[in-house]
């Protein structure tokens, strides 16, 4: 296990934002931030980004999709989710796949797929309301290189397998980590997003890898522009050998 490495983003951008963009309700995309951290984006991409941050104000309570708290803060959560974009870029290729695990509204798996559109994502959840909201993104931001998956974690172990799976808040380590190392094929990687309590959780990830035959390989810490948070990536390895 690797100690720690950490890297910082670039300063937050400046509020130069209309205010029409900063009332109530509307939504404007942070993206001097996101290419901070991610590269930078087209107008294109930031139009994509735009319409799903208003497809999720418009939708997402109503779908359950995200809290009305949480909500408020859409942007941190698209910055939070360009973030593993300074960790590891996103295999490439025509049989390359990453699959975001647990997806939810589609954070961080369809930001992954509007920034690297190069890249395939696959984006698994379980609830039928999740995949009903991100057939609709789909659609509307005509992202051709994102497949939906609408199954549990669980079900896909010896089913299908991903070059890269990545896991934002996808629920007790306990529970998910051995699972979601069971659908990263030979020789991939699994991405989780951890906050403060990581350390305490650090020892025991590594040996429940290890139990599952995979280890921890990378710990990085990024700090995210504009806020006051980081969020630590946890990178485990399956060998090659299966």
């Amino acid at each position: 296990m690797s100690e720690a490495k950490k890297a910082k983003g670039a300063p937050a951008e400046a509020a130069t934002e209309p205010a029409a963009e900063r009332r109530p309700g509307a939504f404007a995309v942070p993206r001097e931030r996101m290419e901070a951290l991610a590269g930078p984006m087209t107008d294109g991409q930031a139009a994509q980004l735009k319409r799903y941050g208003q497809l999720l104000m418009a939708h997402a309570q109503k779908m359950s999709l995200v809290s009305k708290h949480e909500l408020g803060r859409l942007d941190v959560h698209l910055v939070d989710s360009a973030a593993v974009l300074a960790h590891r870029d996103l295999p490439s290729g025509p049989d390359a796949m990453t699959a975001d695990l647990g997806t939810g509204a589609g954070l961080p798996g369809v930001v992954l797929a509007v920034l690297r559109p190069d890249a395939r994502v696959a984006l698994v959840d379980s609830r039928r309301s999740r995949v009903v909201f991100l057939k609709m993104v789909v659609r509307e931001l005509e992202l051709d290189n994102v497949e939906i998956v609408h199954d549990r974690i669980e079900a896909l172990v010896g089913k299908r397998a991903f070059d890269l799976c990545v896991a934002r808040a996808l629920g007790k380590l306990d529970e998910v980590l051995v699972p979601s190392l069971g659908v990263v094929a030979p020789g991939g990687a699994l991405v989780l997003f951890k906050g403060p309590k990581w350390q305490e959780e650090c020892a025991r990830a590594a040996q429940m890898a290890s139990d599952a035959g995979a280890k921890l390989a990378t710990e990085r810490t990024i700090e995210l522009p504009g806020t006051d948070r980081s969020t630590t990536f946890a990178e485990f390895e399956v060998p090659a050998g299966g």
